[in-house]
């Protein structure tokens, strides 16, 4: 494949390309089991009574905890210095994504499990400030797509924190928005990252053109029968990623944006290394996302 407009995520969203490399080992008192509960979003806390393990079973609605140890506690801190997504103020952050979203008219917000005086639990409130962290991860995506994809009347909201009625469980596209629930917001920025480039991909799907939408249906039954999805390992492995995407044809596409843009280059080897008719059907979902990207194309 030729590139001739080639741009690039930054380096720890492009990592989604690697299988997700463990600190077991690097971490004291992390084993397998807690490595695991963190990653899916889980953590450790210390409370009156002792330290516990836990968290949110679906997007902040529910949860639930069990006895944990200092052990634990002390090892969860070390790996949510390295991986986490943590409460800290990036004023600057916050300025220069609420300046690249207000042209376009997408509105910021957050929803905060404490509400406000006089606000119900779960409303939208103004941007938190202390979701710095979050907001320099969101703007640095968006920055490196095309201006074009923050211009479509199917993505006119961002929001952070708190929970949605549906069935998802981290994050959701919803009436033309995307959610980025407590689940994703508090967890590993390596799922964050994923999640959020994904729900991205709904608003595509929503925004392609005939002859687009032709084609990656096309190449999706295709794909399907050959069993020839690409996986991509956060939050949940690579295999059930791929079998997430070979039922619904807008999971296809949201996931493909996300492998598109995050990994891009790899992306690319894999088509090419693929026997004939998976290499055909691949080549006509990756011109349509080309299309939709304005040609361009990611390292």
């Amino acid at each position: 494949m030729t590139v001739e407009h080639l741009a690039a995520m930054p380096e720890h969203v492009r990592a989604l390309r690697a299988p997700w490399p463990t600190l077991v080992g690097k971490v004291p008192d992390l084993n397998w089991e807690l490595e695991q509960e963190l990653r899916f979003g889980q953590r450790v806390t210390k409370t009156e009574q002792g330290y516990v393990l836990g968290g949110t079973i679906k997007g902040g609605s529910s949860s639930m905890w069990i006895p944990a140890t200092r052990a634990q506690y002390d090892a969860f801190k070390r790996w949510q210095a390295k991986e986490g997504l943590r409460d800290g103020r990036d004023d600057a952050a916050l300025e220069r994504l609420t300046a690249l979203l207000a042209p376009h008219g997408i509105a910021l917000a957050t929803r905060r499990q404490a509400p406000s005086p006089g606000r119900r639990h779960g409303d939208d409130e103004a941007p938190y400030a202390g979701y710095g962290p979050v907001y320099a991860e969101v703007d640095a995506i968006l920055r490196a797509l095309p201006p074009a994809h923050l211009a479509r009347p199917a993505l006119r909201r961002i929001t952070l924190g708190g929970w949605g009625p549906d069935a998802a469980k981290a994050s959701a596209y919803v009436d033309d928005g995307v959610h980025m629930y407590d689940f994703a917001v508090r967890g590993a920025r390596r799922t964050f990252v994923g999640l959020f480039l994904h729900e991205l991909g709904h608003a595509h799907e929503r925004s392609l053109t005939e002859g687009q939408r032709a084609a990656l249906e096309d190449a999706w039954r295709r794909l399907a029968e050959a069993d020839a999805f690409v996986g991509v390992e956060y939050m949940l492995d690579a295999n059930t990623r791929r079998l997430y995407q070979r039922f619904v044809f807008a999971e296809f596409v949201a996931e493909t944006y996300m492998v598109y843009a995050a990994c891009g280059a790899a992306l690319r080897d894999t088509i090419e290394g693929a026997p004939a008719p998976v290499r055909d059907a691949w080549r006509s979902a990756y011109e349509a996302l080309r299309e939709g990207f304005e040609g361009v194309e990611y390292a």
